[in-house]
């Protein structure tokens, strides 16, 4: 899990060669994400603006469609610059509403009802209470606090005036609120979900609510006690639906009365399987009418028998999601749907549907393992399994991919180190494909006796295939709450497993283990756990050594007064574990557990075989900051605490801050020098200074020094560096191998401005890693490259 690429060195190399800041990211092609909410206007009599919410720091998202056609042309989606990561909005915002007028946006938030606009990076605000609920229609506005409706209009640029009488006391009932206006009368609903839903009906119609306008409670009457219906909507002809579920399938009642009588509702079980969403979305012509709700449409009025899941019989890209749905304000054949791995569409009215979620960053990265050559990848996420090919020439990423259609978060990959198309993969259970992803096989899950462990909270977040002996998989998981999770073991490729006991004594719960990485030191295979620091029995904490004698393992905790510099034991909870290609040095990160400040230790295997920290200075050594990932680079160490970077030079006295990301950002993956980051938002590639594409010569001078990657890269036996200067120094271009020693100058004169290129001979050296850095001043660039013979 989590694991560095070969391309690096231990850290007992200290001769530096780097300064290793970070400039800002790119974002990688892993579009998609779980969506909240669906919803957007026509633009112009030819193009719809598409908004949606995310469970993403990058909260609102928008794009613009061509759609009034036969075919659309969707455009890639772009975050909302008032509501993205650096603005702190968050996760949840479940409710929005597009007010066509202005080209607002309105959300409901912890802070209150606020609003904002594509083309704005400010945030308005229409109350400061919670909403319950929210509703626009045309120029009115609608919201519930409490037990109080508000209602009032929007002027052309999004301004909110509450009407004469607003707000008005509302009867109060249980469950989530929603607004609804019934197209066939105005007349206002609100519907409040749960096994026994509550539906009332305003007295006055929308456009003329006023302070003597009552509610009437027309509750339907239920006939089952095992469904929970969590959708309510009306067609344009009044007729009303309520859609629900009872864990395992869908149900629906609908009322043929436009005036929505509580005793005419009629009740049928659907026949698709999966858990209802929040949203019943209708095509405004009928003859006849068609619905979608969560994964399933019908094309015929609703009716029983007439509902089928989306993508059928037409295909899908990916599987469709219980989320929300929308349809097209201009073209009705057009609906937009939420899926595994994003968010859909469908311009056959739901028989075909594919992806439309490039531009999403609303991917939350859990764990990457790459090749060493660094061109073939696994990323697992919360939204899929993903792959991509070619990474360093022109990376194609696949679409999401949930084995045997387990749509649960994924926690942990592994790749066979000698078969880039035998992948382990983890949410609650692991699954396995030996065929690129084509098939997959679960192969193990601890829900099973005789560990039973419960399917919710249990998250399996290490997975390791031993680079020595490949037939050797270890697994840990951690169980949320008091239940604890343990390590497991597989001899032969994943077919059958047993549990390694660290704390406890017996099968089942032990210890939550975070990450796991493998070893051969002398003779022996070692694995190195690192777990969750937990003060209840069996009382796990820092890193165990596990060394492998036969099909058994001697456990031994790791971090112990023996086995430190400090001589006392280290109690804390480490999250990442790193070890270096050269197999003598393991690099740990995590908190710790006595005061919760963030830590990063390192253990030499080849000399003194402790645990040791790194320096502190400059480390944020702060109450409440963790350590989540670290990563071994060329001569540099990366460790992410909470939402930002820092690096370590080896050799050097302290830590630097190399890239901060918006506050509550959570990094999980850190991989490899010249830099991935895995976090919440996505996965975004770091470059040095140099950055890495070439330099384009032009008539205009260089702004800034820049060295570039030479090319081609891997090389044999000659390759060319261009580097540019922008004022006239000293420059000298020198290559070097693993060890620091210099191997040839390739430039030591003062240079004017300008672009250059040098040509690089290595027909007297062997096959491996060499660098070469330009020195300028009192200033460094380093990049690698790779001789192939």
């Amino acid at each position: 899990m989590k694991k560095s690429i070969n391309f690096l060195i231990s850290i007992s190399f200290i001769t530096t060669m780097i300064f290793a800041q970070l400039s800002a990211p790119n974002v990688e092609a892993v579009y998609g994400g779980r969506i909240n909410s669906i919803t957007g206007f026509a633009k112009n009599a030819d193009t719809t603006r598409i908004f949606i919410s995310t469970e993403s720091a990058n909260s609102i998202f928008y794009t613009d469609v061509y759609s009034n056609t036969l075919t659309p042309v969707f455009s890639d989606f772009e975050v909302m610059p008032g509501v993205d990561a650096s603005a702190g909005y968050g996760s949840n915002i479940q409710d929005i509403a597009a007010h066509e007028s202005s080209g607002n946006i309105y959300f409901i938030h912890d802070n209150g009802l606020l609003y904002s606009n594509p083309s704005s990076s400010t945030v308005g605000s229409v109350s400061s209470n919670r909403a319950n609920a929210l509703l626009i229609k045309d120029d009115y506005l609608f919201f519930i606090e409490g037990t109080f409706f508000n209602f009032g209009t929007l002027d052309a640029s999004g301004n909110y005036s509450a009407s004469s009488g607003s707000p008005i006391m509302i009867s109060s009932s249980g469950g989530m609120q929603y607004i609804h206006i019934n197209p066939s009368n105005d007349s206002v609903y609100i519907f409040a979900n749960g096994l026994t839903p509550s539906l009332y009906v305003l007295s006055d119609t929308y456009s003329v609510l006023n302070g003597s306008t009552t509610d009437r409670d027309i509750s339907p009457t239920v006939s089952t006690s095992s469904v929970n219906w969590n959708a309510f909507g009306i067609r344009n002809d009044g007729w009303a639906f309520m859609i629900g579920d009872d864990g395992l399938d869908k149900h629906l009642m609908h009322n043929n009365s436009t005036s929505i009588a509580s005793s005419s509702w009629t009740y049928f079980s659907v026949g698709i399987n999966g858990v209802s969403a929040r949203n019943i979305a209708f095509s405004r012509s009928g003859s006849p009418y068609k619905l979608y709700h969560a994964n399933m449409y019908s094309d015929n009025d609703g009716m029983s028998g007439s509902w089928q899941n989306f993508g059928s019989p037409g295909g899908m890209e990916t599987h469709p999601n219980d989320g929300a749905v929308f349809v097209d304000p201009i073209n009705e054949n057009v609906v937009y749907l939420t899926t595994d791995q994003g968010i859909g569409a469908s311009v056959d009215g739901g028989a075909t549907i594919f992806e439309i979620d490039n531009g999403v960053e609303a991917v939350q990265v859990n764990d990457l393992d790459m090749t060493t050559n660094k061109n073939t990848a696994w990323l697992a996420s919360k939204s899929g399994i993903r792959k991509v090919i070619n990474y360093q020439s022109s990376p194609l990423w696949t679409n999401a991919m949930f084995p045997n259609g387990d749509g649960s978060p994924y926690y942990s990959v592994d790749m066979n180190p000698a078969d880039t198309n035998d992948i382990y993969v983890g949410n609650v259970r692991i699954y396995k494909t030996e065929d690129n992803g084509n098939n997959w096989s679960q192969v193990f899950t601890p829900e099973d006796p005789p560990y039973n462990f419960s399917n919710i909270g249990t998250k399996a977040l290490a997975i390791e295939v031993c680079d020595y002996d490949p037939n050797i998989v270890m697994a840990g998981f951690e169980i949320w709450e008091a239940d604890k999770g343990g390590l497991f073991v597989s001899y032969d490729a994943g077919n059958s497993w047993d549990q390694i006991l660290i704390e406890a004594s017996s099968v089942g719960n032990d210890v939550d283990v975070s990450d796991i990485v493998f070893n051969l030191e002398g003779s022996d295979t070692v694995a190195y756990v690192s777990v969750l620091y937990d003060l209840t029995s069996p009382q796990g904490r820092s890193v165990y050594k596990l060394t492998k004698s036969g099909t058994s393992w001697s456990v031994q905790q790791d971090m112990n007064s023996g086995t430190t510099s400090t001589g006392s034991l280290i109690v804390a909870t480490i999250w990442d574990l790193q070890v270096s290609v050269t197999g003598d040095t393991i690099i740990a990160a995590g908190t710790d557990a006595g005061i919760n400040h963030p830590i990063a230790y390192y253990k030499p295997l080849n000399t003194t075989g402790v645990w040791t920290p790194f320096t502190t200075s400059g480390f944020p050594f702060s109450l409440g900051k963790e350590a989540t990932a670290v990563s071994i680079g060329v001569d540099t160490v990366f460790c992410a605490v909470d939402h930002e970077i820092y690096y370590h030079v080896l050799g050097s006295s302290s830590w630097s801050l190399g890239y901060s990301y918006p506050v509550g950002t959570r990094i999980n993956v850190l991989f490899y020098d010249e830099l991935l980051a895995g976090s919440d938002l996505g996965l975004y590639a770091f470059f040095g200074t140099g950055g890495t594409t070439s330099v384009n010569e032009t008539d205009n001078l260089p702004a800034n020094f820049s060295l570039a990657q030479n090319y081609p890269n891997p090389f044999n036996p000659t390759t060319s560096i261009e580097y540019t200067v922008p004022s006239s120094v000293q420059v000298s271009l020198k290559v070097y191998d693993v060890l620091g020693n210099e191997i040839a100058t390739l430039v030591n004169e003062n240079k004017s401005p300008g672009s250059y290129k040098v040509n690089f001979d290595s027909s007297n050296l062997s096959s491996g890693v060499y660098f070469y850095r330009l020195n300028f001043g009192n200033q460094i660039l380093t990049k690698k490259m790779l001789l192939l013979k």
